[in-house]
């Protein structure tokens, strides 16, 4: 089952031990964004501890939802939450 979220997310850093990992907090959440394979992240994780650097054993699948707001350009309104490995 996927939830979609919208308009409820903020950028809050990068994961500790990789600086290409964005960390995002999606409905109070916080995900570490990993695996991108040009439609959605397949490797993500729930982030937790005091600093986000704790990866939680489920894995997410995570697609970005995208507006269009110019003519060719896309802006990020929210993400599509499924979990694929309990």
């Amino acid at each position: 089952m996927s939830m979609e979220y919208k308009n409820n997310f903020e950028t809050v850093g990068r994961w500790w031990n990789d600086e290409s990992t964005e960390l995002v907090k999606i409905s109070g959440v916080v995900y570490g964004l990993y695996g991108w394979n040009g439609e959605q992240y397949t490797e993500s994780w729930k982030c937790s501890g005091e600093f986000n650097n704790i990866a939680s054993k489920e894995i997410y699948s995570i697609r970005p939802l995208f507006e269009e707001v110019g003519e060719g350009e896309f802006e990020v309104i929210g993400y599509d939450i499924t979990e694929t490995k309990p």
